[in-house]
């Protein structure tokens, strides 16, 4: 197993399969559409984030975009996780901790004091970040206006 920076062609690649996996990596918040991947992840890969992947034999397993921001609330720049998914069928065989390490070690060595990323409610993956050392820092909250009408 080999975990290393993706290629031009790779990412793109990984961003029309991205479109297939929203929704699952959402928790069901993000409908599945090539586009809506492209619109949220291309502007970051162009200030560059990138992904890392593992392959074997030249077949993707999983993938990680991480990138550099800014930290509004503390004046400085921080790491961010920006994705991870490991496809259904390689997972609990240890690839999203690899790429989580090897993420973290870059940025690191990049400078970065702090790294942030964002999980959805009922992601079981949380878990993992939790071992990690991810602290929740905020709560995302949404009111749904047509359930509330119809209460």
């Amino acid at each position: 197993m080999t975990i290393r920076r993706a290629n031009q062609s790779e990412t793109h690649y990984i961003l029309q399969l991205t479109g297939n996996v929203l929704s699952e990596s959402s928790m069901g918040h993000i409908k599945n559409n090539v586009h809506t991947a492209y619109h949220m992840f291309l502007p970051y890969i162009q200030n560059g984030a990138y992904y890392l992947i593992e392959e074997e034999n030249q077949r993707l397993k999983g993938w990680l975009l991480l990138g550099i921001d800014g930290d509004f609330m503390a004046g400085n720049v921080i790491g961010q996780l920006l994705q991870i998914y490991v496809f259904p069928q390689y997972r609990k065989m240890g690839i999203g901790r690899k790429l989580m390490q090897e993420a973290i070690r870059q940025l690191q060595s990049q400078g970065m004091k702090k790294i942030h990323l964002n999980v959805f409610a009922g992601n079981p993956a949380k878990n993992m970040y939790k071992e990690f050392g991810f602290k929740k820092i905020s709560t995302i909250m949404e009111l749904n206006t047509e359930e509330k009408d119809r209460r």
